[in-house]
């Protein structure tokens, strides 16, 4: 799984694999053999651009059959290939239909189809599922988690979903302007992002500037201004960063990891907590986002807390409370390239909506 911004690189880098672009430089390595002076049709890749490219003058039995005949298939092959295909993703019945007629996800599982049924050794993905609406667009991620699985092939998809990324990924690299920056389990990504640019693409949100005030074996403490307060995180695992004293860094806080505190069991010298009050809280059905202001500060930490049907606690625009995150959840990386940007990217508007 290849994820990254809009202008990444990311369609080039799959044109590139399919053969459909030639690097100006270097070598496409598969399975130890290099692709780079290999035709279009003998690398066996499949490829399922964004725009699908059926074609709306065939049938959907026409459009997939068009690239068996192309590569010289029988007719009598092509078609049961063709129908073993459809009946596995669910579209035997749609055969005979103009692709003009068909629905989004319909179209989605055509065009998976003709990419698989030449047979290829590795699927190129290029964000085939991002106008889809959210129901279908699952439905999809199931289905390419099962024939991937089924047919034991190599997928290569990239998307700028996070929630697509770490659904479907395994191993997953972050794309930005045209360089891998991290590559890992997307479990390691998720949790240990080693900078800003990759953690903002992890979804965190609250990132403050500060620098190293004490920089020890295993943890790290970081006076920040913005948040008028020093806190303590743990040094990430295999790290290559050198934090010394004094070094300029950017907190990064994940809001699901922001706990408002119980008043009543409140110690005051609870580490990485801060006093403050709720400016906005914003519904979102099973969860809720709180923007919250430490007293002495003018930035926002966002907060994100599940709600239950029967939630005891009525937060309200207003209140003052203390919010607490854990050690281990203080992400601690390094000065963004080319300095610190404002931090967070948007002010929001104050009162409750």
């Amino acid at each position: 799984m290849i994820m990254g911004p809009n202008g990444a690189g990311k369609t080039l880098l799959l044109e590139t694999l399919a053969g459909f672009r030639r690097p100006r430089e270097g070598e496409i390595l598969f399975d130890g053999e290099n692709l780079l002076d290999m035709p279009v049709e003998l690398r066996h890749i499949g490829f399922l651009p964004q725009d699908l490219a059926l074609f709306p003058h065939l049938t959907v039995e026409g459009n997939i059959l068009y690239g068996l005949r192309r590569r010289g298939w029988e007719d009598r092959e092509a078609r049961l290939r063709v129908s073993e295909l459809c009946e596995a993703v669910g579209i035997a019945n749609l055969l005979k239909r103009q692709t003009t007629t068909l629905s989004g996800g319909e179209k989605q599982r055509v065009a998976l189809v003709r990419a698989l049924a030449p047979g290829c050794r590795l699927l190129l993905l290029d964000e085939p599922f991002s106008a889809l609406d959210r129901s279908t667009r699952r439905e999809m991620w199931f289905l390419v988690k099962e024939l991937q699985e089924s047919l034991a092939m190599t997928v290569l998809m990239v998307t700028h979903d996070m929630e697509e990324a770490l659904f479907l990924g395994d191993t997953m690299s972050v794309m930005i302007d045209g360089s891998i920056r991290q590559t890992g389990a997307r479990r390691e990504l998720f949790e240990n992002p080693n900078s800003v640019e990759v953690a903002q693409l992890m979804g965190i949100r609250n990132l403050f500037r500060g620098r190293v005030s004490r920089a020890e074996k295993r943890e790290i403490h970081v006076r920040c201004q913005e948040l008028n307060g020093t806190f303590v995180g743990v040094r990430p695992l295999h790290s290559t960063v050198e934090f010394v004293q004094g070094a300029p860094v950017t907190l990064g806080i994940r809001a699901e990891e922001v706990a408002i505190l119980d008043e009543e069991n409140l110690n005051p010298d609870t580490e990485n907590a801060l006093s403050g009050t709720v400016i906005s809280i914003f519904e979102k059905g099973t969860s809720r986002i709180l923007l919250f202001e430490p007293s002495g500060s003018r930035s926002q930490i966002e907060i994100e807390e599940r709600v239950g049907r029967n939630d005891p606690r009525a937060i309200e625009a207003g209140r003052r409370v203390t919010v607490q995150w854990r050690r281990e959840s203080l992400l601690v990386l390094p000065e963004p390239r080319g300095g610190f940007v404002a931090f967070p990217p948007f002010v929001p508007s104050r009162g409750r909506d």
